[in-house]
């Protein structure tokens, strides 16, 4: 019985993190992997993002409010490094520390 609760707690559990809008990771916008964001990466990404969100019959919520590339491109270089990525996820999630970042 104590088996069966622990595997029904895991699948909920997967299942709930898999229902939920996790935030992108780095790699998912650095496409050539030369460690920037271009614009044009960035753009395509998340033009795919909300493409798929849209295909899967998901709301989309607060698709007006989507990052800018210069809201991320804080020194204004014409690129996003890791450590903007980074500091503009935590900023967007409050600073609690969760989703992804690779």
């Amino acid at each position: 019985m104590k088996t069966l609760l622990v595997v029904a707690l895991i699948v909920t559990g997967a299942l709930a993190v898999g229902q939920g809008n996790m935030m992108p990771s780095y790699s998912d916008f650095d496409t050539d992997g030369n460690g920037k964001i271009t614009q044009k990466e960035f753009t395509n990404t998340q033009e795919e993002r909300m493409l798929k969100q849209a295909e899967s019959g998901r709301m989309m919520r607060n698709s007006d409010n989507a990052p800018k590339y210069s809201d991320i491109d804080t020194n204004n270089d014409g690129n996003i490094d890791k450590q903007e990525f980074q500091t503009h996820q935590a900023n967007r999630r409050g600073g609690r520390g969760q989703g992804r970042n690779r």
